[in-house]
């Protein structure tokens, strides 16, 4: 078992590092992400620091059919919010959300899933767990900062441009509150064997 591990660690390390070298990854979860791939009972297969998004959908939730019309991993301003919006008329469903951070973990055993478990939720990502035992364990870290809000529906406007300034202010803080605690999981993990 520990030499597929290590085998499969190697492998998602090099897709890491292609992603890095292309600029997919954000940037600040970064160092999180080396200090987890640097454990020898641990490695990272996706990530995200949390992000603000405007989709055309129907409902939230409806990936299939949602259209991701723009995305922030920092905090957004007025403006961009109001040009995305504007630009998106031939949308008659939109939806602003904030999503807190994600990373999936994979843990060398049960007992190595626990520990970051217990890490993640010292930093105050409670709603993280176990999400495979199996062939390999798997541990999904993420947060409960979130906010899912229609701009419009039915191709009437919720929310005039003059109030995208309180909305943007409200968003940007559960956008920052969430990455704040990745910094504070940067720091118990930096704690760990």
């Amino acid at each position: 078992m520990s030499t597929r591990f290590d085998a499969e660690k190697a492998k998602a390390l090099e897709a890491l590092f292609r992603a890095l070298e292309q600029g997919t990854v954000d940037p600040d979860i970064v160092p999180l992400l080396a200090l987890l791939n640097a454990k020898r009972c641990y490695y990272t297969t996706s990530s995200c620091s949390g992000r603000v998004q405007l989709a055309a959908t129907r409902l939230p939730g409806e990936k299939r059919r949602m259209v991701v019309l723009a995305k922030w991993h920092r905090p957004v301003e007025s403006w961009e919010l109001a040009r995305a919006v504007s630009s998106a008329e031939g949308y008659s469903d939109l939806w602003l959300s904030v999503q807190g951070p994600i990373l999936h973990v994979v843990c060398r055993d049960q007992t190595s899933a626990l520990s970051i478990l217990s890490a993640a939720r010292r930093a105050g990502l409670k709603h993280s767990g176990i999400l495979w035992i199996g062939r390999r364990v798997v541990v999904e870290i993420t947060a409960s900062d979130r906010v899912e809000t229609p701009i419009r529906l039915a191709g009437v406007h919720l929310l005039s441009a003059e109030h995208y300034d309180l909305l943007v202010e409200r968003v940007n803080a559960v956008l920052l509150r969430a990455k704040e605690r990745l910094v504070r999981l940067e720091m118990e993990v930096s704690k760990m064997p």
